[in-house]
Protein backbone atom coordinates (compact mmCIF):
# COMPACT_ATOMS: atom_id res chain seq x y z
CA UNK A 1 0.00 0.00 0.00
CA UNK A 2 0.82 3.45 -0.76
CA UNK A 3 0.34 6.14 2.11
CA UNK A 4 0.54 9.75 1.67
CA UNK A 5 -0.22 12.59 3.44
CA UNK A 6 -2.53 14.90 1.42
CA UNK A 7 -4.58 18.24 1.29
CA UNK A 8 -8.35 17.97 0.53
CA UNK A 9 -10.12 21.11 -0.13
CA UNK A 10 -13.75 21.71 -0.22
CA UNK A 11 -14.94 23.81 -2.45
CA UNK A 12 -17.91 26.21 -2.63
CA UNK A 13 -17.42 28.73 -5.46
CA UNK A 14 -19.74 31.07 -7.12
CA UNK A 15 -18.96 32.78 -10.28
CA UNK A 16 -20.23 36.13 -11.98
CA UNK A 17 -19.98 36.60 -15.79
CA UNK A 18 -17.01 38.67 -16.89
CA UNK A 19 -16.73 40.91 -19.82
CA UNK A 20 -15.14 39.40 -22.94
CA UNK A 21 -12.51 41.56 -24.38
CA UNK A 22 -10.65 42.39 -27.56
CA UNK A 23 -7.17 41.52 -28.78
CA UNK A 24 -4.58 43.20 -26.44
CA UNK A 25 -0.92 43.69 -27.41
CA UNK A 26 0.67 46.10 -25.17
CA UNK A 27 1.08 43.78 -22.16
CA UNK A 28 0.22 41.15 -20.27
CA UNK A 29 -1.80 43.14 -17.37
CA UNK A 30 -3.74 45.04 -20.30
CA UNK A 31 -5.25 41.55 -21.16
CA UNK A 32 -5.74 40.01 -17.85
CA UNK A 33 -7.48 43.17 -16.59
CA UNK A 34 -9.20 42.91 -19.89
CA UNK A 35 -11.16 39.96 -19.12
CA UNK A 36 -10.72 39.60 -15.39
CA UNK A 37 -13.71 37.97 -13.94
CA UNK A 38 -15.22 38.71 -9.98
CA UNK A 39 -15.25 35.06 -8.71
CA UNK A 40 -16.18 34.57 -5.29
CA UNK A 41 -14.47 31.33 -3.13
CA UNK A 42 -14.74 29.82 0.21
CA UNK A 43 -12.68 27.00 0.88
CA UNK A 44 -12.15 24.81 4.21
CA UNK A 45 -8.98 22.43 4.68
CA UNK A 46 -8.77 19.10 5.80
CA UNK A 47 -5.47 17.17 6.43
CA UNK A 48 -5.75 13.38 5.86
CA UNK A 49 -3.88 10.52 5.60
CA UNK A 50 -5.08 9.20 2.35
CA UNK A 51 -4.46 5.02 1.42
CA UNK A 52 -3.91 4.27 -2.20
CA UNK A 53 -4.30 0.66 -3.24
CA UNK A 54 -1.03 -0.33 -5.39
CA UNK A 55 -3.30 -1.62 -7.88
CA UNK A 56 -4.48 1.85 -9.26
CA UNK A 57 -5.26 2.65 -12.33
CA UNK A 58 -2.64 5.66 -12.24
CA UNK A 59 0.97 5.49 -10.66
CA UNK A 60 0.98 7.91 -7.34
CA UNK A 61 4.14 9.65 -6.42
CA UNK A 62 5.62 10.60 -3.22
CA UNK A 63 5.90 14.35 -2.59
CA UNK A 64 9.47 14.50 -3.39
CA UNK A 65 8.68 13.01 -7.27
CA UNK A 66 6.86 15.86 -7.75
CA UNK A 67 8.80 18.07 -6.30
CA UNK A 68 11.27 16.96 -8.43
CA UNK A 69 9.00 17.08 -11.49
CA UNK A 70 7.81 20.56 -10.75
CA UNK A 71 4.59 19.18 -10.81
CA UNK A 72 1.77 22.11 -10.77
CA UNK A 73 -1.40 22.17 -12.43
CA UNK A 74 -2.38 25.75 -11.04
CA UNK A 75 0.12 27.65 -13.76
CA UNK A 76 -0.68 28.40 -17.44
CA UNK A 77 -1.07 26.65 -20.56
CA UNK A 78 -0.24 27.15 -23.83
CA UNK A 79 -3.36 27.18 -26.44
CA UNK A 80 -2.38 27.90 -29.71
CA UNK A 81 -4.22 30.24 -32.05
CA UNK A 82 -3.21 29.85 -35.81
CA UNK A 83 -4.74 30.61 -39.25
CA UNK A 84 -4.04 29.78 -42.99
CA UNK A 85 -0.78 27.68 -43.09
CA UNK A 86 0.66 28.43 -46.47
CA UNK A 87 2.92 25.87 -48.81
CA UNK A 88 6.15 27.97 -48.65
CA UNK A 89 9.70 28.01 -47.14
CA UNK A 90 10.83 30.97 -44.86
CA UNK A 91 12.72 32.39 -47.23
CA UNK A 92 10.11 32.76 -49.68
CA UNK A 93 8.11 35.04 -47.38
CA UNK A 94 9.34 38.67 -46.37
CA UNK A 95 8.49 38.19 -42.68
CA UNK A 96 9.96 37.63 -39.88
CA UNK A 97 10.75 34.16 -39.07
CA UNK A 98 7.70 32.23 -41.29
CA UNK A 99 5.10 34.77 -41.08
CA UNK A 100 3.05 35.08 -44.07
CA UNK A 101 1.60 38.39 -43.44
CA UNK A 102 2.79 41.40 -41.43
CA UNK A 103 0.50 41.02 -38.61
CA UNK A 104 1.87 37.29 -37.93
CA UNK A 105 -1.56 35.72 -38.63
CA UNK A 106 -0.33 32.93 -40.99
CA UNK A 107 2.33 30.56 -40.99
CA UNK A 108 4.52 29.15 -43.69
CA UNK A 109 4.73 25.25 -43.73
CA UNK A 110 8.24 25.00 -42.69
CA UNK A 111 7.49 27.08 -39.63
CA UNK A 112 4.20 25.31 -38.82
CA UNK A 113 6.31 21.66 -38.74
CA UNK A 114 9.13 23.19 -37.08
CA UNK A 115 6.90 24.74 -34.06
CA UNK A 116 4.95 21.28 -33.68
CA UNK A 117 8.58 19.96 -33.56
CA UNK A 118 9.90 22.55 -30.92
CA UNK A 119 6.61 21.82 -28.77
CA UNK A 120 7.41 18.41 -28.36
CA UNK A 121 11.12 18.75 -27.66
CA UNK A 122 10.45 21.18 -25.02
CA UNK A 123 7.85 18.41 -22.99
CA UNK A 124 4.33 19.53 -24.21
CA UNK A 125 1.71 17.18 -25.70
CA UNK A 126 -1.23 17.49 -27.47
CA UNK A 127 -4.78 17.37 -25.71
CA UNK A 128 -8.46 18.24 -26.83
CA UNK A 129 -9.79 21.63 -25.98
CA UNK A 130 -13.03 20.38 -25.01
CA UNK A 131 -11.29 18.26 -22.55
CA UNK A 132 -9.43 21.44 -21.15
CA UNK A 133 -12.94 23.40 -20.76
CA UNK A 134 -14.10 20.02 -18.90
CA UNK A 135 -11.16 20.00 -16.54
CA UNK A 136 -10.45 16.66 -17.70
CA UNK A 137 -6.26 17.25 -18.44
CA UNK A 138 -4.73 13.79 -19.34
CA UNK A 139 -1.06 14.40 -19.83
CA UNK A 140 1.02 11.79 -18.71
CA UNK A 141 3.52 12.55 -15.34
CA UNK A 142 5.95 15.69 -15.70
CA UNK A 143 4.75 16.55 -19.09
CA UNK A 144 2.56 19.67 -19.91
CA UNK A 145 -0.58 20.13 -22.17
CA UNK A 146 -1.00 22.23 -25.30
CA UNK A 147 -3.71 22.62 -27.33
CA UNK A 148 -3.48 23.76 -30.68
CA UNK A 149 -6.62 25.81 -32.08
CA UNK A 150 -7.34 26.81 -35.48
CA UNK A 151 -9.84 30.08 -37.21
CA UNK A 152 -11.19 30.62 -40.50
CA UNK A 153 -10.90 26.97 -41.99
CA UNK A 154 -9.02 28.81 -45.26
CA UNK A 155 -5.79 26.64 -46.18
CA UNK A 156 -6.21 24.48 -42.91
CA UNK A 157 -7.53 21.74 -44.74
CA UNK A 158 -6.79 21.46 -48.80
CA UNK A 159 -8.09 18.54 -49.44
CA UNK A 160 -6.52 16.74 -53.31
CA UNK A 161 -8.79 14.01 -53.43
CA UNK A 162 -9.59 10.60 -52.01
CA UNK A 163 -7.96 7.04 -51.59
CA UNK A 164 -9.97 4.03 -53.15
CA UNK A 165 -10.20 2.93 -49.09
CA UNK A 166 -12.37 6.37 -48.83
CA UNK A 167 -9.58 8.26 -46.81
CA UNK A 168 -8.68 11.77 -47.69
CA UNK A 169 -5.65 12.82 -49.11
CA UNK A 170 -4.55 16.28 -48.00
CA UNK A 171 -2.08 18.81 -49.93
CA UNK A 172 0.83 18.09 -47.25
CA UNK A 173 1.74 21.30 -46.55
CA UNK A 174 -1.70 22.73 -45.06
CA UNK A 175 -2.40 22.29 -41.65
CA UNK A 176 -4.22 19.05 -41.15
CA UNK A 177 -1.41 17.61 -43.71
CA UNK A 178 1.66 18.25 -41.51
CA UNK A 179 -0.49 17.72 -38.44
CA UNK A 180 -1.02 13.98 -40.27
CA UNK A 181 2.65 13.91 -40.87
CA UNK A 182 3.75 14.89 -37.25
CA UNK A 183 1.13 11.97 -35.61
CA UNK A 184 2.68 9.69 -37.59
CA UNK A 185 6.51 10.45 -36.62
CA UNK A 186 5.80 11.16 -32.93
CA UNK A 187 2.52 8.51 -31.64
CA UNK A 188 2.91 9.66 -28.42
CA UNK A 189 2.37 13.35 -28.89
CA UNK A 190 -1.80 12.95 -28.68
CA UNK A 191 -1.80 14.93 -32.46
CA UNK A 192 -4.83 16.92 -31.77
CA UNK A 193 -6.60 20.31 -32.66
CA UNK A 194 -10.14 22.18 -33.13
CA UNK A 195 -10.85 23.76 -35.58
CA UNK A 196 -13.38 26.76 -36.15
CA UNK A 197 -15.04 26.90 -38.80
CA UNK A 198 -17.16 29.61 -40.61
CA UNK A 199 -20.08 28.84 -43.34
CA UNK A 200 -17.75 28.42 -46.21
CA UNK A 201 -16.01 25.76 -44.03
CA UNK A 202 -12.61 24.73 -45.36
CA UNK A 203 -13.64 25.99 -48.82
CA UNK A 204 -13.21 22.58 -50.60
CA UNK A 205 -16.49 22.51 -51.89
CA UNK A 206 -19.78 22.06 -49.58
CA UNK A 207 -19.69 18.37 -50.57
CA UNK A 208 -16.32 17.81 -50.23
CA UNK A 209 -15.98 19.57 -46.68
CA UNK A 210 -18.59 17.98 -45.24
CA UNK A 211 -16.88 14.51 -46.10
CA UNK A 212 -14.14 15.21 -44.68
CA UNK A 213 -15.38 16.76 -41.33
CA UNK A 214 -16.61 13.58 -40.75
CA UNK A 215 -13.75 12.07 -41.17
CA UNK A 216 -11.55 14.20 -39.25
CA UNK A 217 -14.00 13.96 -36.06
CA UNK A 218 -13.62 10.41 -36.56
CA UNK A 219 -9.95 10.34 -36.58
CA UNK A 220 -9.07 12.92 -33.35
CA UNK A 221 -10.14 16.94 -34.73
CA UNK A 222 -12.69 18.69 -33.38
CA UNK A 223 -14.59 21.43 -35.14
CA UNK A 224 -16.05 24.16 -33.38
CA UNK A 225 -17.94 27.30 -34.02
CA UNK A 226 -16.38 30.45 -35.48
CA UNK A 227 -19.56 32.07 -36.32
CA UNK A 228 -20.97 31.76 -39.71
CA UNK A 229 -20.05 35.28 -41.62
CA UNK A 230 -16.90 36.07 -39.37
CA UNK A 231 -18.29 39.36 -37.78
CA UNK A 232 -17.66 41.24 -35.44
CA UNK A 233 -19.77 40.73 -32.63
CA UNK A 234 -19.02 43.62 -30.69
CA UNK A 235 -20.75 45.42 -33.76
CA UNK A 236 -23.96 43.43 -34.02
CA UNK A 237 -27.21 43.24 -32.09
CA UNK A 238 -28.79 40.94 -29.95
CA UNK A 239 -30.52 39.34 -33.20
CA UNK A 240 -27.75 39.09 -35.72
CA UNK A 241 -25.49 37.96 -33.03
CA UNK A 242 -27.86 34.63 -32.47
CA UNK A 243 -28.20 34.20 -35.84
CA UNK A 244 -24.17 34.39 -36.67
CA UNK A 245 -23.87 31.75 -33.44
CA UNK A 246 -27.20 29.92 -33.90
CA UNK A 247 -27.18 29.26 -37.93
CA UNK A 248 -23.29 27.85 -37.35
CA UNK A 249 -24.19 25.34 -34.99
CA UNK A 250 -27.36 24.28 -36.89
CA UNK A 251 -24.96 23.91 -39.74
CA UNK A 252 -22.21 22.09 -37.63
CA UNK A 253 -25.54 19.86 -36.41
CA UNK A 254 -27.02 18.70 -39.55
CA UNK A 255 -22.84 18.04 -40.95
CA UNK A 256 -21.87 16.45 -37.85
CA UNK A 257 -24.81 15.54 -35.16
CA UNK A 258 -23.46 15.43 -31.85
CA UNK A 259 -19.61 15.49 -32.94
CA UNK A 260 -19.17 18.93 -32.75
CA UNK A 261 -17.81 21.26 -29.82
CA UNK A 262 -20.05 23.72 -27.99
CA UNK A 263 -17.44 26.11 -28.31
CA UNK A 264 -16.87 29.71 -30.10
CA UNK A 265 -13.85 31.58 -31.18
CA UNK A 266 -14.97 34.36 -31.29
CA UNK A 267 -14.04 37.07 -34.49
CA UNK A 268 -11.44 39.27 -33.57
CA UNK A 269 -12.08 38.91 -30.10
CA UNK A 270 -14.95 40.28 -30.00
CA UNK A 271 -17.46 41.52 -28.10
CA UNK A 272 -14.97 44.01 -26.50
CA UNK A 273 -17.59 46.55 -25.36
CA UNK A 274 -20.86 44.20 -24.66
CA UNK A 275 -21.42 43.55 -20.94
CA UNK A 276 -22.45 40.53 -19.10
CA UNK A 277 -25.71 41.89 -18.35
CA UNK A 278 -27.03 42.79 -21.87
CA UNK A 279 -29.09 40.43 -24.40
CA UNK A 280 -26.22 41.00 -26.85
CA UNK A 281 -23.73 38.95 -24.50
CA UNK A 282 -26.36 36.11 -23.12
CA UNK A 283 -26.89 35.77 -27.45
CA UNK A 284 -23.41 34.23 -27.45
CA UNK A 285 -23.83 31.50 -25.14
CA UNK A 286 -27.65 30.57 -25.80
CA UNK A 287 -30.38 30.99 -28.23
CA UNK A 288 -33.08 29.41 -30.60
CA UNK A 289 -32.29 30.33 -34.38
CA UNK A 290 -34.77 28.98 -37.03
CA UNK A 291 -35.82 26.58 -34.81
CA UNK A 292 -32.59 25.49 -33.24
CA UNK A 293 -31.58 25.96 -29.64
CA UNK A 294 -28.06 26.21 -28.80
CA UNK A 295 -26.34 26.80 -25.83
CA UNK A 296 -22.04 27.31 -25.74
CA UNK A 297 -20.15 26.31 -22.86
CA UNK A 298 -16.93 28.41 -23.88
CA UNK A 299 -15.93 30.91 -25.60
CA UNK A 300 -11.91 32.14 -26.89
CA UNK A 301 -10.45 35.24 -27.21
CA UNK A 302 -8.33 36.34 -30.22
CA UNK A 303 -5.18 36.04 -29.01
CA UNK A 304 -1.77 37.45 -26.96
CA UNK A 305 -1.00 34.68 -24.30
CA UNK A 306 -1.26 31.99 -22.49
CA UNK A 307 -4.51 30.35 -20.72
CA UNK A 308 -5.36 30.21 -17.04
CA UNK A 309 -5.32 26.24 -15.48
CA UNK A 310 -8.70 25.62 -15.17
CA UNK A 311 -8.65 25.12 -11.83
CA UNK A 312 -7.94 28.87 -10.59
CA UNK A 313 -9.55 31.58 -9.43
CA UNK A 314 -8.52 33.60 -12.72
CA UNK A 315 -9.82 31.25 -15.15
CA UNK A 316 -13.30 32.17 -17.24
CA UNK A 317 -14.46 29.96 -19.72
CA UNK A 318 -16.00 32.75 -21.69
CA UNK A 319 -12.98 34.26 -22.13
CA UNK A 320 -10.15 32.00 -22.84
CA UNK A 321 -6.66 33.74 -23.50
CA UNK A 322 -4.66 32.10 -26.59
CA UNK A 323 -1.12 32.73 -27.78
CA UNK A 324 -1.36 34.02 -31.25
CA UNK A 325 0.99 31.56 -33.63
CA UNK A 326 3.46 33.71 -35.16
CA UNK A 327 7.64 35.15 -34.46
CA UNK A 328 8.03 38.35 -33.76
CA UNK A 329 11.69 38.32 -32.73
CA UNK A 330 10.66 37.15 -29.07
CA UNK A 331 8.97 40.48 -28.62
CA UNK A 332 4.79 41.23 -28.45
CA UNK A 333 3.81 38.55 -26.89
CA UNK A 334 4.83 36.15 -30.17
CA UNK A 335 5.79 32.37 -29.37
CA UNK A 336 8.98 33.00 -28.22
CA UNK A 337 8.02 35.46 -25.83
CA UNK A 338 5.69 33.17 -24.54
CA UNK A 339 7.02 29.90 -24.04
CA UNK A 340 10.38 31.27 -22.52
CA UNK A 341 7.82 32.75 -20.04
CA UNK A 342 6.06 28.97 -19.27
CA UNK A 343 9.32 27.37 -19.62
CA UNK A 344 10.79 29.44 -17.26
CA UNK A 345 8.28 28.06 -14.06
CA UNK A 346 5.21 29.09 -15.14
CA UNK A 347 3.68 26.00 -16.94
CA UNK A 348 1.71 23.55 -15.92
CA UNK A 349 3.29 20.36 -15.34
CA UNK A 350 0.96 17.07 -15.08
CA UNK A 351 0.58 14.82 -12.41
CA UNK A 352 -0.44 12.09 -14.58
CA UNK A 353 -3.84 11.66 -13.27
CA UNK A 354 -6.72 13.37 -14.88
CA UNK A 355 -8.93 12.97 -11.75
CA UNK A 356 -6.72 14.71 -9.03
CA UNK A 357 -5.28 18.61 -9.28
CA UNK A 358 -1.83 18.54 -7.73
CA UNK A 359 0.63 21.39 -6.92
CA UNK A 360 2.63 23.03 -3.91
CA UNK A 361 1.03 23.84 -0.81
CA UNK A 362 3.20 27.82 -1.15
CA UNK A 363 0.82 28.18 -4.81
CA UNK A 364 -2.06 28.51 -2.71
CA UNK A 365 -1.17 29.62 0.71
CA UNK A 366 -3.85 32.11 1.14
CA UNK A 367 -6.79 29.65 0.10
CA UNK A 368 -7.98 31.88 -2.44
CA UNK A 369 -5.97 31.04 -5.52
CA UNK A 370 -7.91 27.10 -6.20
CA UNK A 371 -11.54 28.36 -7.55
CA UNK A 372 -12.65 24.85 -9.20
CA UNK A 373 -11.80 20.98 -8.63
CA UNK A 374 -14.37 19.74 -10.91
CA UNK A 375 -14.71 17.03 -8.71
CA UNK A 376 -11.24 16.62 -8.63
CA UNK A 377 -9.17 15.02 -5.92
CA UNK A 378 -6.59 17.73 -5.12
CA UNK A 379 -3.46 17.06 -3.66
CA UNK A 380 -0.61 19.39 -2.20
CA UNK A 381 2.97 18.63 -1.20
CA UNK A 382 5.58 20.73 0.38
Amino acid sequence: MNIRKVTVYALIASMAASLLSGCKSDTETSVMDAISTSVQTTAATTEITETVPETSAFVTYTAEEYRNAGVNELNSVPILMYHRVYGMTNAETQYTGGNVDKDGYNRTSEAFEADLRRYYEQGYRMMRLTDFVDGYIDVPFGYSPLILTFDDGIRDVVLQGWNDDGTPVFDPTCAIGILEKIKSEYPDYNVTATFFVNSQLFENGEEEDRKVMKWMVDNGYDIGNHTRDHKKLGDCDADEIEKQVGSMFKKLDEIIPGQYVDIVALPFGSPENIGSGKPQYDRIFSGTYDGFTYSTKAALLCAWTRSYSPFVRDYNNMAIRRIRGYDNGGTEWDIEMNFSQLNAGKRYISDGDPNTVVFPSSDNSSGDWLKNTFGHQVITYD
